[in-house]
């Protein structure tokens, strides 16, 4: 027991309540900064001059320099994070066994220290957002970016429909689709972005005492990610959020916001989505004679085999497309076979790049991120005086509603590769980090909380 009667394990470690919570700005928080706006703006695609500076490895090495730099006591991982690290750990080493099999081949090589990339930003994002200015900042400027592709594909459509393009021909043309050709190259996978932080920012809009402009702030992102998605013409990112909103309406303990959410997603269901996508889903019922769902069930049977002749390793990070342009029987099924194929399925993506070795460890670590989620709201109610409406609280809970649009549309696209799961992975690991930062509140401050369960059931 400690000084005020609770249990050690409900105490913060002391290296963690010692850190210096005032250092907002350093030189690996700012490189983590640009990483964000190199990444979210695809800055070289609309300026090709600055292609041959690799921005967003020039970020990435800046963000490393500046935590090797940090004060060993700001970049310390907080207990509760290191099984998640030691699994990232296991899942890169399953690649590298995967890429050695391979052979020397330059591609192969290639993917895997594009994959060794993105377990460094979890790495970063979960070291170097250290206190809840930090954590608040980076929240801001990802909202803030994500925003601004919203907005884009929302003006887009307008404008489409004002020309009196059909809403089929704009979803055709890839015109909803963010305005980028970064990882939101098309319209699904612009639908899988704002399909996550969708979830993040229902999840943090209901939060107490927050300031006018903030929730102002986060409704005008909630309508336009919202909007946004059903644009689009993305099914995947439509399944994904009604998911979110059926997680949230089982979970969230006030029954009046769910219902809101839930009315509100109907409504825009009905009213806003536009026709050409009800029509994608119809269409989808039809699988024989819709081609792009035709196609993307061959490259999901294609992936399974692809994983049976190398069950245990895999084939190698991002080397999926060879090994498949590779074999004539499977390039035979589509027109134009020399194209760069995508296992279209997060799952079967992981299965066929990775084999077991590298997907159980995968699901093992999106179970430790919902379960560490589960332990940050459980913290935040013993240390926070707003207890349900805390920031950590709320976030954490958005972070498990984020998680499962992502891993619900992913099932339709190949989007290990992206930097969606890795910041939600790291901002985890940050969200509980802060939260362990406050000290324990006597049992006399704190707040009741309500009835009821978690929003997110977190997996124990």
């Amino acid at each position: 027991m400690n000084a005020i009667g609770m249990p050690e394990r409900f105490a913060a470690p002391a290296a963690l309540r010692e850190r210096s919570r005032e250092v907002r700005w350093s030189l690996g928080f700012l490189g983590l900064l640009f990483y964000l706006v190199v990444e979210y703006t695809s800055l070289p695609s609309m300026y090709p001059i600055l292609n041959p500076l690799h921005l967003g490895k020039v970020a990435v090495v800046i963000a490393a320099l500046g935590y090797l730099v940090a004060p060993r006591s700001q970049t310390v991982s907080p207990p509760g994070a290191k099984a998640m690290d030691a699994t990232i750990l296991l899942l890169l080493f399953s690649g590298l066994f995967s890429s050695l099999l391979q052979g020397t081949t330059a591609h192969v090589w290639s993917g895997y220290w594009d994959f060794v990339k993105w377990v460094m930003i979890y790495f970063l994002v979960s070291r170097l957002l250290t206190n809840r200015w930090r954590f608040q900042a980076f929240l801001f400027l990802l909202l803030l970016l994500n925003l601004k592709l919203a907005q884009f594909a929302i003006r887009t459509y307008a404008a489409g429909r004002a020309m009196g393009m059909s809403g089929m021909e704009i979803i055709k043309l890839g015109g909803a689709s963010g305005g980028t050709t970064a990882f939101f190259g098309n319209a699904n996978d612009f639908g899988l972005a704002m399909c996550v932080v969708w979830g993040l920012t229902w999840a943090l809009f209901f939060r107490k005492k927050q300031n006018v402009l903030v929730r102002l702030f986060l409704a005008v992102c909630f309508c336009a990610f919202l909007l946004s998605l059903l644009v689009c013409g993305s099914r995947g990112a439509v399944v994904g959020a009604a998911v979110i909103v059926l997680a949230a309406s089982l979970r969230t303990p006030k029954r009046a916001r769910a219902g809101i959410l839930l009315v509100l997603f109907l409504c825009s269901i009905f009213f806003v989505m536009p026709g050409a996508v009800a029509q994608r889903f119809h269409s989808a019922l039809n699988w024989r004679h819709d081609p792009n769902t035709f196609s993307r069930l061959m490259l999901w049977k294609a992936g399974l085999s692809i994983w049976s002749h190398h069950p245990v390793f895999g084939v190698g990070p991002e080397n999926f497309p060879y090994v498949f342009a590779s074999n004539l029987q499977y390039v035979a099924l589509f027109p134009g076979g020399n194209a760069k194929w995508a296992a279209h399925s997060l799952y079967i993506q992981t299965l066929a790049d990775f084999g077991l070795a590298g997907f159980l460890p995968f699901l093992v670590l999106i179970c430790l991120c919902l379960r560490l989620n589960a332990k940050t709201r459980k913290e935040a109610l013993a240390r926070t005086p707003a207890g349900r409406g805390s920031v950590e609280f709320c976030l954490a809970a958005g972070l498990d509603l984020a998680l499962v649009g992502y891993l619900t549309s992913a099932a339709f696209l190949a989007v290990l590769y992206y930097p969606h799961l890795w910041i939600l992975l790291g901002f985890s690991v940050a969200t509980h980090r802060v939260c362990l930062n406050n000290p324990v509140l006597p049992a006399a401050v704190k707040t009741p909380s309500r009835p009821g369960r978690p929003l997110v059931a977190a997996v124990s």
